[in-house]
C-alpha cells in the first residue's frame, strides 16, 4: 500500500464511523501505531530500519554502515599503529564497542593456544624435540610474522563468509570443520565389519568365533595460505574510507566466493612447464590458487582416470548414468553414485554445458526437471538429472579436448562435467581471515590484505588418490 492509499483508507475508516477527519487526527493514529510497533521486543529483533540505534545520528549512520562494516572499519584501522599512523578515532571506537562483542586476543594468546594444540597432537614427544616441531610448525602456520593482535568474535567475519557461502555455488556443500593446528587428521570411515555366518556353541571349550575388523582411515588437511591484496592511492583515513567500506566488503565477498569454489574444483599442485589441469601447456605462476592442494576434478582426470569419460560427441542422459556407473568401489562397498539421499550426488558443469543440459529432451518432457524431493537451495542449479542436481559454476571452465585448459583460448571450446558425492571431502579452516593495513608514503598508496588458511582433504580408502570413487568426470564435450 503507498502512503496515499493508506491515507485514503484510514480517511474512509474514520469517516465510516463518523469521526471527523483532520490532520492531526491521522498523523496520532500512525504515530500510536509505529510506538506500539517499536516497543514490542520481537518485531524490534526482526525488523531493522537502516543502521543500529547506536550509531544513529553518526557519520557512519548517514553512509548507511551496520555492524558488519563498523567491525571491517575498526579493524582496518586499529593496524594502523603499529605503522606509525592514526588508528581509529573516538566516535569510531565508541561505536565499534557499543555495537560489537568482537575482541582482540594478543599474539601471544595465538602461540600459546597453538602450543597447546601441538601438545595435543603429539604428547610423547620430548620437550627438546619439541621445540624444533614447534618451531617447524610456527613456520607453517605464519605465528611468528609479526601480526600483533587478532580480532575474534567478529561479526564481519561470519557475515563475509555467510556473504561468500550464499554466492559460491559448488563450496557450500562441502563440510566444513575447523583446523585446530597446522595440520589436522579428520577420520573417516572406510569399510564396516563383515557379518559371518557360524554355528551354535555349545561345548563349554568351544572355539571363538573368528573376529572380523573395521577398516577405518582419515583425511589428511593442510593448511594452506591465501590472501587478496590491493592497492588503494591517497590518505585513506577514516573519513576517506567510510564510504567504501560496504564496497570492500561486498568485493571480498565475491572474491571468496568465486575462489572457493575454483579451490576445491580446480586444485592442482603440479607446478611445471606442462601438466597442470589449469594450465597444461606452460608454467603456472607461483602464487596461482589452485597450485595449493589437488582437488575434486583433479581426482578423476589425473588421480583415478577409470572415473573419466571421454564424451567425444554432446552430452546425454547416458552420461550421467556413466558417471554415477563409475562411482561405485566394489571393494569396500561403497555405493558413492547412488546414494540414499538424492541431494549428496551433485553435479557441476561450466555454464554453457549447464544450459545444454536443461534442454535435453529427456528433461523437458519428463518429471525429472519437476523433482520437488531435494533438500538443497543451490546457487546456479540449472535442474535435476535423474533425481540429482545439476549447477552451472562459472569456476568450472570449458577446456582442450583432454579436459585440461590450455593457454590459447580458442582451443578450450569442449564442455565438461563433474559428479562428485559430498561426503567424499572435507574443508578445514585454520583461520578464516585477517585483515591487514600498510601505508606506502612514497608511492602515496595504501595497502590493503586480507589473508586466510584453509586446507581441502580428499576421501581414498587406499590411503592413495588413485582409490578415489567419489567423484567422476566428463570431458571433451561437443557445444
Amino acid at each position: 500500500m503507498t502512503p496515499e492509499e493508506m491515507i485514503s483508507d484510514i480517511q474512509a475508516r474514520l469517516t465510516s464511523i463518523g469521526e471527523q477527519v483532520t490532520e492531526d487526527r491521522i498523523k496520532s493514529i500512525v504515530g500510536d501505531s509505529l510506538k506500539a510497533m517499536t516497543e514490542d521486543g520481537e518485531f524490534v529483533r526482526k525488523m531493522r530500519f537502516g543502521s543500529p540505534a547506536e550509531l544513529v545520528g553518526s557519520k557512519f549512520a548517514r553512509h548507511g554502515l551496520n555492524a558488519a562494516d563498523i567491525e571491517f572499519l575498526y579493524d582496518v584501522m586499529q593496524s594502523r599503529p603499529a605503522i606509525g599512523l592514526k588508528g581509529p578515532s573516538e566516535e569510531l571506537t565508541r561505536a565499534f564497542k557499543a555495537i560489537s562483542d568482537a575482541q582482540y586476543i594478543s599474539e601471544d594468546e595465538i602461540k600459546r593456544i597453538d602450543g597447546r594444540a601441538l601438545d595435543d597432537l603429539y604428547p610423547r614427544v620430548s620437550k627438546r624435540d619439541f621445540k624444533k616441531l614447534e618451531a617447524a610448525y610456527r613456520a607453517m602456520d605464519t605465528a611468528e610474522s609479526g601480526y600483533g593482535q587478532q580480532l575474534i568474535g567478529a561479526q564481519y567475519v561470519g557475515d563475509l563468509w555467510a556473504a561468500a557461502r550464499n554466492q559460491a555455488r559448488v563450496f557450500p556443500l562441502i563440510d566444513t570443520i575447523e583446523m585446530t593446528a597446522p595440520t589436522t587428521y579428520y577420520p573417516v570411515e572406510v569399510d564396516f565389519p563383515e557379518m559371518l555366518f557360524v554355528s551354535e556353541s555349545t561345548a563349554n571349550n568351544s572355539s571363538e568365533y573368528t573376529t572380523v575388523k573395521t577398516g577405518s582411515n582419515r583425511v589428511t588437511l593442510t593448511a594452506k595460505k591465501f590472501l587478496v591484496h590491493q592497492m588503494w592511492s591517497g590518505e585513506m583515513e577514516e573519513d576517506s574510507i567510510i564510504p567504501f567500506i560496504p564496497f570492500l566488503r561486498r568485493q571480498l565477498a565475491e572474491s571468496l566466493a568465486f575462489y572457493t569454489d575454483s579451490l576445491v574444483l580446480n586444485g592442482d599442485d603440479t607446478n611445471a612447464a606442462t601438466g597442470n589441469i589449469n594450465l597444461d601447456d606452460a608454467d603456472p605462476a607461483d602464487t596461482k590458487h589452485y597450485l595449493a592442494f589437488d582437488g575434486i576434478r583433479h581426482a578423476s582426470i589425473v588421480d583415478n582416470t577409470n572415473n573419466a569419460l571421454d564424451v567425444a560427441g554432446a552430452i546425454s542422459l547416458n552420461t550421467f548414468r556413466t558417471l554415477k556407473g563409475y562411482m561405485v568401489d566394489q571393494t569396500y562397498f561403497h555405493d558413492w553414485g547412488h546414494p540414499t539421499n538424492p541431494d549428496d550426488l551433485v553435479f557441476v558443469t561450466d555454464v554453457e554445458t549447464g544450459d545444454r543440459v536443461a534442454t535435453l529432451d529427456e528433461v523437458l518432457s519428463s518429471k525429472i526437471a519437476n523433482n520437488q524431493g531435494g533438500l538443497l537451495t543451490l546457487n546456479g542449479e540449472v535442474t535435476r538429472v535423474l533425481g540429482h542436481p545439476v549447477i552451472g559454476a562459472i569456476a568450472l571452465r570449458k577446456t582442450e579436448a583432454d579436459g585440461k585448459l590450455s593457454t590459447t583460448g580458442s582451443n578450450n571450446v569442449k564442455g565438461q562435467m563433474v559428479g562428485f558425492n559430498r561426503r567424499g571431502c572435507k574443508f578445514g579452516w585454520r583461520r578464516m581471515i585477517k585483515i591487514e593495513t600498510e601505508r606506502l608514503p612514497a608511492r602515496d598508496q595504501t595497502r590493503i590484505v586480507a589473508s586466510m588458511r584453509g586446507g581441502f582433504g580428499r576421501f581414498t580408502p587406499t590411503g592413495a588418490a588413485s582409490g578415489i570413487e567419489w567423484t567422476s568426470v566428463a570431458y571433451d564435450i561437443t557445444l
